[in-house]
């Protein structure tokens, strides 16, 4: 049984994104009683890891954008559209929005250089077999 496919497909990428996400959004969502408007993108930043590593970098991003806009929708105080927020809130969506971007960025780096080494060994493995003489069949009496 495998769990992460070697090349997963576009679809199984954002799904991960999607899932780690909603898991996310959820676990936050159940402890809110506890913890009223503190931490409210903790949550999100091991989703954004997980969608990054999995998927690269469209699904890491959409991670990271969903986890921005549910955490601050739900998690943070109210405030109105075009009003200034407070020091507090600026702060916390900043810190996230560097922390989630230089992961996103991260991950798409390891996920370029990964790509490169493989492309090289296949080449490698094509000189390889090209030099290589077939061999001899045995010769009949």
């Amino acid at each position: 049984m495998v769990l992460i496919p070697r090349n997963p497909s576009h679809f199984q990428r954002y799904a991960v994104a999607v899932g780690a996400v909603a898991l996310a959004f959820t676990l936050r969502y159940g402890l809110y009683g506890t913890l009223d408007n503190r931490l409210p993108f903790a949550f999100f930043l091991p989703a954004t890891i997980i969608a990054a590593w999995y998927g690269g970098l469209g699904p890491g991003l959409l991670a990271a954008l969903a986890g921005l806009l549910l955490g601050d929708y739900f998690f943070l105080p109210p405030h109105e559209a075009g009003a200034p927020m407070g020091e507090a809130e600026r702060t916390v969506i900043g810190l996230y929005a560097i922390n989630a971007a230089l992961i996103v960025l991260l991950f798409w780096h390891l996920h370029s250089r990964l790509q490169d080494r493989e492309d090289e060994l296949r080449k490698l493995k094509g000189k390889v077999e090209e030099t290589t003489p077939a061999p001899m069949a045995p010769r009949g009496r």
